[in-house]
């Protein structure tokens, strides 16, 4: 297993423009690439199916909503983020509340997600798994899991074409 760094850390923004702002503004971070709400409604049809009705009605209604942005860190830190989310409460599987706000996760990248959940679950840490490793919307691949007080982690494995790399436009050309 081979941890490269910690990623990102995601925070729940009240308002999610002025966050933006204050951290380009005093840290000098540049936005990356956003997530909207519609970009978790699936372009199958069978994958369309196993979204509930109330679920999907919320997200076409919200499809032009940012859900997160990713801030970049400058200079030597460059493709080490903070995740932005929106409060509006679409993640998919943490919604963010109105009552919570903050820190949410952090987020450690490895050379081999695979690899990772191997050596994990030969050390006997199953039981803080939440999401098994597969692929994730910014076209890397990510797992879920927790320690023993409960605090999210996610863990990355970036691609060529992840949008930490290449940034959301790249790939829509």
């Amino acid at each position: 297993m081979i941890v490269q760094a910690n990623a990102h850390i995601g925070f729940i923004c009240r308002d999610l423009e002025k966050s933006v702002q204050f951290y380009e503004r005093i840290f000098g971070m540049k936005e990356k690439f956003t997530l909207y709400y519609g970009d978790m409604i699936p372009a199958d049809p069978d994958q369309l199916k196993e979204i509930s009705q109330e679920r999907l009605a919320f997200l076409k209604s919200h499809q032009d909503t940012k859900w997160i942005i990713y801030m970049e860190w400058p200079g030597e830190a460059k493709g080490y983020f903070l995740e932005l989310f929106n409060e509006t409460g679409a993640h998919i599987d943490n919604f963010p509340s109105k009552e919570k706000f903050g820190f949410d996760h952090f987020d450690i990248v490895v050379d081999d997600i695979q690899e990772f959940y191997r050596q994990m679950t030969e050390k006997g840490a199953e039981e803080y798994v939440d999401i098994l490793p597969g692929p994730s919307l910014c076209r890397g691949f990510t797992m879920w899991m927790h320690d023993p007080d409960g605090n999210p982690i996610e863990i990355h494995q970036y691609t060529p074409l992840s949008m930490q790399n290449i940034g959301r436009e790249l790939l829509q050309v």
